[in-house]
């Protein structure tokens, strides 16, 4: 019997390598059509298609400025396209949008190569026709890009601070009311501004100074936050996951704002602290350090698939002090009380928009008050948790009044067994209104954020 020929192996054929700009692209046309989360979505395709670092930051600077500035950029090409935006493709949608952004917010980037990498986009993901469009619009906003229209504040400012500063009107309308004119510019101006990358240093692991030592040696420019001790701000292309560093344990990234909150709840060596909302892990490690080995932190996640970065973040930072529990926090029953909560709850994000780039398209007014309902629902079990002279502090990342300071004051009316403790007895007094933290991102140079901390009378 004659042994069969072998067949000839086949090469596997390896994928052809996509440009930063379809990579970009398709972040983009994600967030937009199927209501990805820009953030999670760029993790994940840098991770699929490594790059070089400074294509991974142009990737990255180009869908958040693009999501930023959608506003006004949309606001722009419905003046230069005579049947409107939206009667085109959303891939050319989405492929005019980051031509512009890098033409107006991209200074390393000429407008010839914005207008030239724009059309190859376009001819590849479009026709001749939408490739023709592109190229003539964009050219003729080069023509005109010292003199682009720009709308009139007039009687009614907000429709035009909306289209010049790319925020939904709702929005504008809300801060209008409350701040007035000059400070909402300056919010929203805030809000535009990329923030830097700030982190916590892991006090078990180093110090705040070693490491900022080891950041200066990696030619990083870094400097110490101003109101938290273990916090450092790095500036310029700094992607903590891509550093040993991280991977070590050394810090978690966190806003200074977030670290104020767990400062302001006060955890002491060897107590029994519940975080009632604990992912994605920050507070929770925060937590873990300051209890110290003896202490335990009861950290309660009601989604199970936010329970692994939960965990992961643990593990990195080699604390095993913290007992995760997958649970409603409104329905949590413990069989004895604690001597602090953490009631860090889900919110409207409004405080963090200049990090979360497309946060602000997402958002209604009708959110910002359903929210509200859930945030009371888990005030109040929180609260019952907490043993009598305990401490229970209330936080999201959010500065608006129906997530803060109103949903403190109508616990305290229905719950005479608390009392409100002054911030300013744990925290500098500028970040301290009537007795509740309130930063605000234009103020205070960070995320902005609401806490309050409260006492179970004994």
């Amino acid at each position: 019997m004659n042994n069969p020929r072998p067949r000839p192996s086949r090469k596997r054929r390896e994928p052809i390598p996509k440009s930063p700009r379809e990579v970009a692209l398709e972040a983009l046309y994600a967030v937009d059509r199927r209501h990805a989360f820009s953030d999670r979505l760029l993790h994940k395709l840098l991770r699929d298609h490594p790059m070089d670092p400074r294509d991974a930051a142009m990737v990255t600077n180009i869908v958040r400025g693009t999501l930023r500035w959608q506003g006004r950029i949309d606001g722009l090409l419905n003046h230069f396209i005579k049947i409107g935006l939206d009667a085109l493709p959303p891939m050319i949608q989405n492929i005019l949008r980051m031509g512009v952004f890098q033409m107006l917010y991209m200074d390393r980037i000429p407008p010839s190569a914005a207008v030239d990498e724009s059309v190859k986009l376009a001819k590849k993901f479009g026709h001749p026709g939408t490739a023709g469009l592109v190229n003539a619009v964009l050219r003729k906003m080069v023509v005109e890009k010292d003199n682009l229209p720009e709308p009139r504040l007039g009687d009614n400012p907000a429709p035009a601070l909306a289209t010049i500063y790319s925020h939904p009107e709702w929005m504008v309308s809300r801060w209008l009311r409350r701040f007035g004119l000059d400070e909402t510019r300056e919010l929203l101006d805030a809000n535009n501004t990329p923030p830097p990358v700030t982190i916590r240093v892991n006090p078990n692991r180093t110090t705040r100074d070693e490491f900022l030592k080891r950041l200066h040696d990696m030619d990083l420019t870094a400097e110490i936050g101003e109101h938290h001790a273990n916090t450092i701000r790095v500036n310029g292309d700094f992607a903590p996951a891509s550093v040993s560093s991280f991977h070590e344990g050394l810090f978690t990234v966190q806003d200074e704002s977030e670290s104020m909150v767990v400062d302001l709840l006060g955890p002491k060596p060897g107590e029994l602290v519940v975080d009632l909302c604990a992912a994605p892990g920050g507070k929770t490690s925060q937590i873990s350090e300051l209890v110290g080995k003896k202490g335990l932190v009861i950290a309660v996640e009601g989604q199970k698939g936010r329970l692994k970065p939960l965990c992961e973040n643990q593990t990195r930072m080699a604390l095993t002090n913290a007992a995760l529990v997958l649970a409603d926090g409104r329905n949590l029953v413990l069989n004895k009380p604690v001597d602090r909560v953490l009631v860090d709850a889900p919110c409207s994000g409004l405080g963090v928009l200049a990090k979360r780039a497309d946060a602000r398209w997402r958002k209604t007014e009708a959110s910002v008050r359903s929210i509200a309902v859930l945030q009371a629902e888990l005030l109040k079990a929180g609260a019952a948790l907490v043993r009598p002279g305990g401490v229970l502090v209330y936080s999201v990342c959010s500065m608006e009044p129906e997530e803060g300071d109103q949903q403190i004051k109508r616990f305290l009316a229905e719950h005479p067994d608390w009392q409100l403790d002054d911030a300013a007895a744990h925290l500098p007094a500028v970040m301290v209104t009537d007795g509740m933290m309130l930063i605000l991102p234009h103020r205070h140079k960070m995320d902005g954020a609401f806490a309050a901390r409260l006492l179970r009378k004994a």
